[in-house]
């Protein structure tokens, strides 16, 4: 499998693929997956085309993100296209929606497409499912409806309300996964070490969704390993009165310096909301708490 990163629109992909699925595909959540299954329902020769930054990351910097790019690679390349193709979004954004159809006729080899029906592109949002059928003609596009689980139609922006809310049940039914975080071990406090419980403090991408501030029943894969663990989400008020936002995990029965370590962390239940306890004590009795209901399970 080929991943073409930020495609220079001078080149011409070597690849001549069946099908071409485009989509933002941010977290790659359970709509964005019947998506690429449609395109392999039409062929194995498939490539899906995506865009860097994410469309609604271009236009507002504030906007948070379910995957890194980094991410959104790993969990597509597990759906086995011919190639993902990264069209910078600053190439694209002012084409008019003829333009960005040559583009794909011309530069990506596309003959047949997939989209969801709310599909739009071009400058000022222009061009549609529509276009793309006047273009490429009826034959040749076919539409995804909207991808309903239980009358909530799945979208990004639910998952994340829901991560926000805390409710990691529905949030990882949606993205058919369990909901990830990613980064490297950075130095801390040492706190978690003073007092019985070592906890690794691990640096996360500011452009993602922050999950509801509480503990967290987690999977940590560290190296293709995997241990269970508890996270804690927030600003650790028993211990610091400094409002940044830390992402610390305890893993279980593990005992190794792992500074400078990339971390994989599944949040797999809510457990509790964070709270500020009146001493070490009581913190301490609470880890131990929510330590044995992990365990237990």
């Amino acid at each position: 499998m080929n991943v073409y990163d930020s495609l220079n629109l001078n080149e011409v992909l070597e690849a001549k693929p069946d099908v071409t699925c485009i989509g933002a595909f941010d977290g790659v959540h359970l709509g964005h997956q019947a998506l690429v299954n449609m395109a392999k329902s039409i062929s194995s020769k498939y490539q899906i085309l995506t865009f860097d930054p994410v469309p609604k990351k271009y236009f507002n910097n504030l906007h948070k993100l379910l995957t890194t790019k980094e991410m959104k690679v790993d969990i597509l390349r597990r759906l086995k296209p011919e190639s993902i193709v990264f069209l910078n979004f600053e190439d694209v954004k002012d084409l008019s929606p003829k333009d960005f159809c040559n583009i794909l006729n011309d530069k990506l080899n596309t003959k047949s497409i997939v989209v969801g029906k709310d599909f739009k592109f071009g400058k000022n949002r222009q061009g549609d499912v529509n276009f793309l059928i006047s273009h490429f003609g009826k034959h040749n596009v076919h539409v995804l409806d909207d991808y309903v689980v239980k009358d909530s139609k799945i979208s990004s922006t639910l998952i994340k309300s829901t991560i926000n809310e805390g409710k990691l049940d529905l949030a990882n039914q949606y993205l058919g996964y369990s909901f990830k975080l990613k980064g490297k071990v950075v130095h801390g406090n040492r706190m978690g070490h003073k007092i019985g419980y070592p906890t690794a403090n691990i640096n996360i991408d500011t452009d993602l969704v922050t999950p509801k501030f509480g503990v967290y029943e987690v999977v940590v894969t560290k190296e293709d390993q995997k241990y269970k663990g508890v996270m804690n989400v927030g600003n650790k008020p028993t211990v610091s009165n400094d409002l940044i936002l830390s992402y610390e995990v305890h893993i279980l029965e593990f005992d190794e310096d792992i500074y400078d370590s990339l971390l994989e962390v599944e949040l797999t239940s809510f457990i509790r909301e964070e709270v500020k306890f009146d001493n070490i004590k009581q913190l301490k009795n609470q880890i131990a708490i929510d330590i044995k209901a992990i365990k237990n399970k």
